[in-house]
């Protein structure tokens, strides 16, 4: 009995080691298993933001050349409207399936933001199966969709942890839909002025 006595103090011993031993290790691996699952998510996020944005840009720049052919944009183009507006369906339907990823991924502050843009195009849509011709009204909805949707993309970048500022869109060379000027630079009137002064 003395010598279990003796011999207390290293049982005792090993046994915290064991413990402490498997204590650290499941820490270590529940951090690991963590990060592994955070990288997971911010991928699907970050994907689901791309396929998102590019669906709602689609539908944006269909209803910008089809308001173009009805001359309220900033060129002049000819396009069939009944296949305009066929395929402006089609893209609104992929720009409602893409945006129930968004729901299920997306932080509060990006869904609020994407609701916002996603609420702002719908209008678009409306402005255009509505044969609406105000260039005023048209003006300034394209206006506020250029403004909500780089609110979306901070939101985004914020959400994904993406530093620094966001690169300012500018109208590529060529192009015939009337998009790609910040609304904070004038608006779509202001190039309008621009373009035709």
């Amino acid at each position: 009995m003395a010598n279990v006595v003796q011999q207390l103090p290293a049982l005792i011993g090993v046994v915290v080691g064991a413990l402490a031993s498997y204590l650290v290790g499941s820490a270590t691996e529940r951090r690991r298993w963590q990060r592994q699952q955070s990288t997971r998510w911010d991928e699907k996020r970050g994907q689901a933001y791309v396929e998102y944005g590019n669906a709602v840009k689609n539908v944006f720049y269909l209803c910008g050349r089809i308001t173009n052919s009805r001359g309220l944009g900033l060129m002049r183009e000819q396009i069939n409207i009944a296949d305009a507006l066929n395929e402006l369906g089609r893209l609104a339907s992929e720009r409602s399936a893409k945006w129930e990823t968004v729901l299920l991924l997306g932080d509060p502050d990006t869904v609020l933001a994407a609701r916002t843009w996603h609420r702002l195009v719908g209008d678009m849509q409306r402005f255009v199966r509505d044969n609406r011709t105000d260039v005023g009204g048209w003006e300034a909805l394209f206006d506020k969709v250029e403004a909500t949707r780089a609110t979306f993309y901070e939101a985004a970048r914020r959400d994904l942890g993406i530093r620094g500022p966001q690169p300012q869109p500018t109208m590529p060379q060529g192009r015939s839909y009337s998009a790609g000027r910040p609304a904070s630079s004038g608006g779509l009137k202001a190039l309008r002025r621009e373009l035709t002064a």
